[in-house]
């Protein structure tokens, strides 16, 4: 059966099943009777929910759950016999309370655990032997977080930064690389909904509406699968509760005339069906402007749809459709000269030529559970879509301040579309063990078009003029595996291996108008890779609260094709893939009745035929080549402290020491010795939750951050002028809500101290640089119901 055949089986699923959980809220459990307060702390890590329950219940003993079933049959099984009953629900959230008892009102005074899917099951974060860091759609919102910057300044070992609006840098772990060639892949994934985005101008995007955000760090090669060298950012937007009306709404205003408003609303439409919409709507002025032609650059204008519609027929099938459009646009990057021209405002540029980013992408899916009672079937076929264009100066100075040289103009416009089909089966949770083996398929169509133009200096003639029209078509296969086996003395024993093979097809036509001799056309050149990635990992659990892991995995990059190559040798030669092996000690643990939880990791990464991009001095010719080895080590630690119901404390320390062990450049630098690029050697955090009590009126809320980054090199070379300076950013946020939740209103501000901090140093022509956000402030009224 081919891969049309498999996508078109997945599809066919999708509708069949229809006549055949309520997977609704089904969860393994294996909680034994013990003191209600600790068996409610268990349950809400293995159900997901947050369980708000009256003090002093140490001395009432539970019920023992055992098996899969519904959460909330789960948890009146639990409460039986106890004096407890369920007072109200809300989303993932239950009250409890004495029979015959109004119901608590303060927030819980353990930790809640976030419900993640890095093992392709839904599991507590702290029962994953992974190292990750989550995010509840709480903390999202009590942060604000709202693009993956925001969410790297909390994230130990995570770093995103930006060359311009269609090139983000993201990094795991110092795993990412600065390609912008449609032939090439990213080491590190970013996934919506279980789909894949394949392209990293359509990564980075305003976040709204989730239900969780999942950082794993490291190689997941086995279950992730697609060049997965570095680690995978796993976005979940939920779904649609059942039987209930529910609904928000969240309107801002700020600095730099930002508007925002957020909308979504949960709508049942039967018994057993659904239907969530949801809308976001963001304009803010610029942070920066071209003083030669008064445009406003680092502006904003988004909008984003998405609809899910959720349908669960029978108590064995579960479906969710989905499907999202955003569009967003704005007026390039603010690239400031520190040299010819500078007028001394690192606000403001010089570039005198008209710069723009406009994209829009689309994305559709079904999703299908279908739960036996010999395990579940998860079909998951989806469609993904994005273009984007960019006009920009790579130059940091119009031709006019030059002395010598040129100004470098480019227009950058890229179109992608993935098919995927993913079927894979998970088997019930044995005594002894359980696994999960699937088949994935994919088919990638990516085309782009990227003009540069070299303009004289002084003169502003066009000394060069080069188009290159680039078109790959990917086909990716794989197959996988992964299953844990109980072994006696409380150990697991994790392991799990995905064989992948990745099929490419590029084309090229250079142009060039200048010299048009320089011109060529190839079409069809193809090339094949495939690669094992196992992994295995033992595990210790002495208590509910304590695991300790070590674990081996293997990851890669599928190799590509140079699409910008300047010369038809360089693109003919396809370069190889990487892989990386990591080998990780970590432990989580909970204590103080799960108040306050320790996480740590620590790690040694060994690249092998990494990839690299560098101007060979023998050809003459910047291209993409397997350069040589690195090691990566590290560690990383994550610590949440609950003191009081009404105050969580929590901090992040991620070290990373990393090296090329050999890297050296045909006829010229030797890089062997130097730093890999965005790997800064500290990076830490410290943030703060309020949510007191005021009386009876209600609560006042609030959060701090502060979030420190050291300094860093943006490539290989370490060359001073290409080196990010240490920077620390503080965000407040104060707020109020009711005593019924209904409403909050609060007021924020992030980078408080207006720290000038850079994004990307530029050497093209003349010193140059990129600055990050301003201090910005707002008022936000959101609403519930």
């Amino acid at each position: 059966m081919n891969w049309k055949n498999m996508l078109g089986c997945g599809a066919a699923v999708a509708v069949v099943s229809m006549a055949a959980p309520a997977m609704a809220q089904v969860r393994s459990f294996d909680i034994p009777a013990q003191g209600v307060d600790q068996a409610i702390s268990t349950f809400g890590r293995q159900s997901g929910l947050q369980i708000v329950a009256p003090g002093g219940v140490s001395d009432i003993r539970s019920q023992a759950v055992q098996g899969q079933m519904d959460t909330r049959v789960a948890l009146r099984r639990l409460i039986a016999g106890t004096g407890l009953e369920i007072a109200s629900e809300s989303g993932d959230t239950i009250v409890l309370r004495r029979a015959g008892q109004p119901a608590p009102a303060l927030p819980p005074t353990t930790l809640q655990d976030v419900i993640v899917t890095a093992q392709k099951r839904d599991e507590a974060a702290q029962d994953v032997p992974i190292a990750l860091t989550a995010f509840s759609a709480a903390a999202v919102e009590t942060y604000r977080l709202e693009s993956l910057r925001d969410v790297s300044r909390l994230t130990p070992g995570l770093l995103v930064s930006a060359f311009n609006q269609s090139s983000p840098t993201i990094a795991v772990r110092g795993a990412t690389n600065t390609f912008t060639q449609i032939g090439a892949n990213k080491p590190v994934a970013v996934v919506v909904d279980d789909l894949f985005i394949p392209r990293n101008s359509a990564a980075t995007f305003e976040l709204f509406g989730l239900n969780s955000i999942q950082v794993l760090k490291g190689p997941q090669g086995t279950l992730f699968g697609r060049n997965v060298t570095g680690g995978a950012i796993v976005l979940d937007t939920g779904k649609p509760a059942l039987g209930d009306w529910a609904g928000s709404v969240r309107a801002g205003v700020g600095s730099y005339d930002l508007r925002q408003l957020d909308v979504s609303m949960d709508a049942p439409l039967a018994e057993t069906a659904a239907l969530r919409l949801a809308a976001s709507v963001k304009t803010r002025d610029g942070y920066g402007e071209d003083r030669l032609t008064g445009r406003e650059q680092d502006d904003l204008n988004s909008t984003s749809l998405r609809a899910q519609l959720r349908l669960a027929p029978t108590d064995s099938l579960e479906a969710l459709f989905g499907a999202d459009y955003s569009e967003d646009h704005n007026g390039g990057r603010t690239l400031s000269s520190k040299a010819a021209g500078s007028d001394g405002d690192r606000r403001t540029s010089e570039l005198g030529v008209p710069q723009a980013f406009d994209r829009n992408q689309w994305g559709a899916s079904a999703r299908l559970y279908w739960n036996l009672p010999a395990g579940q079937v998860t079909s998951i076929t989806g469609y993904r879509w994005s273009q984007s264009g960019e006009d920009f100066s790579g130059t940091g100075a119009n031709f006019a301040f030059l002395p010598s040289g040129a100004q470098t103009v480019s227009r950058d416009v890229d179109e992608v579309g993935l098919l995927s089909q993913e079927i894979r089966y998970a088997s019930p949770k044995w005594g002894w063990g359980d696994f999960v083996a699937g088949l994935y398929l994919a088919r990638e169509e990516a085309d782009r078009q990227l003009l540069v133009r070299n303009f004289a200096a002084r003169s502003g003639l066009v000394t060069s003029s080069v188009l290159t029209d680039q078109a790959v078509e990917t086909q990716s296969y794989a197959v996988f595996a992964d299953g844990v086996v109980r072994l006696p003395a409380n150990f697991d024993l994790t392991l799990g291996a995905r064989y992948t093979r990745d099929e490419k097809t590029a084309s090229l036509r250079r142009v060039d108008a200048v010299s048009p001799a320089g011109g060529f056309l190839a079409s069809d050149l193809s090339a094949e890779w495939s690669e094992l990635t196992p992994r295995a990992v033992l595990a210790w659990s002495p208590n509910a609260d304590l695991r300790a892991y070590a674990s081996v995995t293997r990851g890669y990059t599928a190799g590509g094709f140079n699409t910008d190559a300047a010369t038809l040798s360089a693109l003919t030669t396809p370069f190889d893939p990487e892989v990386v092996t990591s080998y990780e000690l970590g432990v989580k643990s909970q204590w103080l009745q799960d108040r306050l939880r320790v996480n740590a990791a620590v790690f040694h990464m060994d690249y092998e035929d990494k990839q690299e991009l560098f101007f060979n001095n023998l050809t003459r010719i910047l291209t993409i080549t397997n350069a040589g080895q690195a090691t990566i080590k590290g560690v990383e630690i994550e610590v949440a402290y609950r003191p009081a119901s009404w105050l969580g404390l929590s901090a992040t320390y991620g070290h990373l020491d990393t090296v090329y062990d050999a890297f050296v450049i045909p006829g010229g630098a030797v890089y062997t010795g130097n730093s890999l690029g965005s790997s800064p050697k500290h990076k830490g955090s410290l943030a703060a939750d309020l949510d007191l009590p005021v009386g009876d009126e209600g609560y006042l809320i609030g959060a701090a951050s502060w979030a420190f980054t050291d300094t860093y090199n943006t490539g290989a070379a370490a060359d001073p002028n290409l080196q990010i300076e240490d920077y620390a950013l503080t965000n407040l946020m104060v707020g109020y809500e009711p005593r019924g939740r209904a409403w909050r209103a609060t007021a924020w501000v992030k980078n408080a101290g207006d720290v000038d901090y850079v994004l990307t140093p530029s050497t093209q022509g003349v010193l140059a640089e990129y600055l990050g956000e301003p201090r910005t402030w707002g008022v936000t009224l959101s609403a519930r119901y």
